[in-house]
């Protein structure tokens, strides 16, 4: 591979999912490691794009953050956009395909587009190219006896489809999926709950709204991407406990 990104990230994420299968620790999030050093970097101000030749970071840090953990936390997202099931047929596509060459980011991102259908060359504008972060929010939620107004916010300069999961007070879930309007195409459902495809969030617009058909007081809990594996650097605007909090 071109970058060091590419081979140390790549590897420690490999290294994450053998583990997780071999310790049987299958409840984990096995990428935790990596996305907390890649939020550390970040919270640094030392963070430079994948982009930069290995001998030409400012720092050692940055260096090694942005070659095994960031590179990690690539595969870790693209999971989240392309789907589950996309990105393990596009995993085993690509190493069948460029086994012992010299693939570049736009090689694998062409795989990954290939198996989901979807267009991806935004991903790496953002997340390779430069150092701007994901931070997405639950801006505010209103709930009556008829509906829930739930009000999300793009904190954040990095543009994300988003998956939002909704807790009822009766142990029932459900998933609202916003798909990216950049991405022209929509990840399949990842597991059998409930999920609602919403109309697509224009990556220039900071605020995105929607109505779900049930009344406020039947709400516990409001989550923006339950998984872990949206590199969302401020996560605590991510969740909203709405009991007692809404009109009823």
């Amino acid at each position: 591979a071109l970058f060091a990104w590419m081979d140390e990230g790549f590897t420690s994420f490999a290294s994450a999912e053998t583990m997780l299968h071999i310790f049987n620790r299958e409840s984990e999030f096995p990428y935790a490691g990596s996305y907390r050093g890649y939020y550390s970097i970040v919270a640094s101000g030392l963070e430079e794009p994948l982009t930069t030749h290995a001998d030409h970071f400012n720092t050692n840090r940055a260096y090694g953050s942005a070659s095994y953990s960031k590179g990690a936390v690539y595969l870790g997202q693209m999971s989240y956009i392309v789907g589950e099931e996309a990105f393990r047929k596009g995993m085993l596509t690509y190493f069948d395909t460029w086994k012992m060459k010299h693939p570049t980011a736009e090689d694998f991102l062409r795989v990954m587009e290939k198996e989901s259908g979807m267009v991806l060359d935004w991903y790496n504008e953002y997340f390779v190219n430069t150092t701007k972060t994901v931070d997405y929010g639950i801006k505010a939620l209103i709930g009556d006896e008829n509906k829930t107004v739930i009000e999300l916010e793009r904190v954040g300069l990095m543009p994300m489809p988003i998956d939002v999961l909704v807790e009822y007070k009766d142990g029932s879930s459900e998933m609202f999926y916003i798909p990216l309007r950049i991405m022209r195409g929509e990840k399949p459902a990842e597991n059998d709950l409930k999920r609602t495809i919403l109309e697509d969030w224009p990556w220039t617009n900071p605020t995105y709204t929607f109505d779900i058909p049930t009344a406020g007081s039947t709400i516990k809990k409001v989550s923006i991407d339950p998984t872990q594996r949206l590199a969302d650097v401020n996560s605590s605007n991510n969740s909203f406990d709405v009991e007692g909090m809404i009109n009823k």
